[in-house]
């Protein structure tokens, strides 16, 4: 398992985990945070997309697993979204400071599990295809006509999905909420 593999893993989760837990006002710079991270970071790990056999096929489920992880991760199940109209950021929250209202998410502990969990497989699939079962896995690519490149882009698409997802959806709920409060129109 490559350094790059461990800290892309990494930094989304702590991006991520960071923006999410706890009460948060659903703002553009807290929708946008993770995907600016993935954005800066995936041009030093996607370097090539490998088309034959069934790569694409591969690449795409990798894709699609991700979308599905992080849709899930903002259902109503884990994260709650609600209306706040006495808002003040945290870190000017004082008597004096003038409240706003604002759109603001719960998320806990099931939340947190979820993303660790994707990760801490992503990185244990990491560490086995080297260390423990690396000689079956090298069988079962050939046997599928699949590349190591493809199996590669697989995980870091499924990061990338899966924390693109959590934003659209995160920003899906948040304006939902706004429409049926009457606070913002259906149509914009």
């Amino acid at each position: 398992m490559t350094a790059n593999i461990v800290i892309l893993q990494l930094v989304i989760l702590t991006v991520v985990l960071e923006s999410d837990l706890g009460r948060r006002k659903i703002g553009w710079f807290r929708v946008a945070r993770p995907v600016i991270a993935v954005a800066a970071i995936v041009p030093f790990f996607f370097t090539t997309v490998p088309t034959g056999g069934n790569d694409l096929i591969l690449q795409g489920a990798g894709a699609l697993t991700g979308a599905l992880l992080g849709a899930f991760s903002v259902c109503p199940l884990l994260m709650s979204v609600g209306h706040d109209p006495a808002w003040r950021r945290r870190h000017f929250r004082t008597a004096t400071t003038p409240a706003k209202p604002a759109v603001v998410s719960h998320a806990g502990a099931g939340y947190a599990a979820v993303w660790i969990a994707v990760t801490l497989a992503r990185l244990g699939f990491a560490y086995g295809s080297e260390h423990i079962f690396p000689a079956a896995l090298g069988r079962f690519l050939v046997d599928q006509q699949l590349s190591a490149d493809a199996l590669a882009n697989a995980f870091i698409l499924l990061a990338i999905a899966m924390d693109l997802a959590r934003s659209l959806g995160l920003w899906a709920r948040a304006r939902t909420h706004l429409v049926q409060a009457g606070i913002a129109p259906a149509h914009a």
